[in-house]
């Protein structure tokens, strides 16, 4: 038996390109490069707080954040030179070194609410109430510590090491956790 060939025509009656959401066009940013176009965030305008801290959550903007954090912490240690503030709920003093900067400005610059959390610092040392303890991780920037407490302070985690060579309470990070 002979195979029959069938031919099908079609009639294109509607292509539509609808999205289910607006996209805001003053929040987009096209570059070219190589003839291939990309969609860039990184250059938007900068949205910034009455105090003058960039809100968003680009890399220059936590670069900015970085050093806003950097120099509050140089404010306080001159106002504060023993660079420790007695805590209520360890009945002992929490001590503010270079690691408590570094990991600080690191870790808190990357949310504005972090950032925010870290400009109360003398109120959270002072305040701030045990949550849990904690093996360090095996890393270089926790090894000098014995163990990592916890501590909370409204919204606001501050993380603490007691030194193993001094038993010392040590700020090592503040942050606030997304909710």
């Amino acid at each position: 038996m002979p195979e029959q060939e069938y031919i099908f025509e079609y009639e294109l009656i509607d292509i539509s390109f609808e999205q289910g959401y607006e996209l805001p066009e003053d929040d987009v940013v096209w570059r070219v490069s190589e003839d291939i176009p990309s969609h860039d965030n990184e250059h938007k305008e900068i949205e910034y707080d009455a105090d003058g801290i960039p809100m968003g959550r680009s890399k220059q903007e936590i670069k900015i954040r970085e050093k806003i954090i950097k120099d509050f912490y140089a404010k306080w240690i001159a106002e504060h030179p023993k660079k420790a503030i007695m805590n209520k709920w360890l009945k002992n003093n929490i001590l503010v070194k270079y690691q408590s900067i570094n990991e600080t400005y690191s870790k808190a610059s990357r949310t504005y609410d972090s950032t925010l959390a870290v400009f109360q610092l003398t109120e959270i040392l002072e305040n701030a109430e045990l949550v849990d303890e904690v093996i360090p991780k095996n890393n270089k920037n926790q090894k000098q510590y014995d163990k990592i407490l916890y501590m909370k302070y409204k919204n606001i985690k501050l993380t603490v090491g007691l030194q193993r060579t001094n038993k010392d309470y040590v700020q090592y990070c503040i942050t606030v956790p997304r909710q």
